[in-house]
This record gives C-alpha cells, sequence and structure tokens, in this order.
C-alpha cells in the first residue's frame, strides 16, 4: 500500500474528493494541515484529515469506480510505500 499526503494541494485534494458530495462543507475540513489518502494495492483508498493532535477517518475504504485517486494523485506532496 502506498501513502499520499497532500499539503500544499490539500484543498484541491478535498474539492476533487469530496466537492460533488450533497452536503459538502468546506468548513470542515479547516483544521487539518494535510490529507493523507492510503491506496491499497488493489485499488481501493480510504482518506485521513491530520492535525497536530489527531487524525480523522473522512473516508473508509472503498474500490473507486469514479477514478477519483486519479484525479489527484500528481498533487501529493509526499508519497511513502508501506509493506506490511
Amino acid at each position: 500500500m502506498k501513502r499520499y499526503f497532500f499539503r500544499t494541494h490539500k484543498w484541491d485534494a478535498i474539492n476533487r474528493l469530496f466537492g460533488g458530495q450533497k452536503e459538502f462543507d468546506p468548513h470542515r475540513y479547516e483544521k487539518y494541515t494535510e490529507l493523507e489518502v492510503v491506496r491499497q494495492d488493489d485499488g481501493r483508498f480510504s482518506v485521513w484529515g491530520n492535525d497536530k493532535e489527531d487524525t480523522d477517518l473522512l473516508r473508509d475504504t472503498h474500490k473507486d469506480p469514479q477514478a477519483l485517486f486519479a484525479a489527484i494523485a500528481d498533487l501529493a506532496d509526499e508519497v511513502v510505500l508501506d509493506e506490511d
């Protein structure tokens, strides 16, 4: 699995991942210093909001039929390979 960290383009990633949701509220994401996307080897991914003190699960691990991950992957500030 790989972990993608979005800092510089955090808002672009948030808008692409969640902006199409019916009840999208950008203020919900203001407290996060970075967005972390964990992509599984089979293409599923989850999204985490990280701040100085805590981490919140924003999207549970699901398949990606809308190719949301492909729309943000190149915006990542850092990519870390986790070999479990």
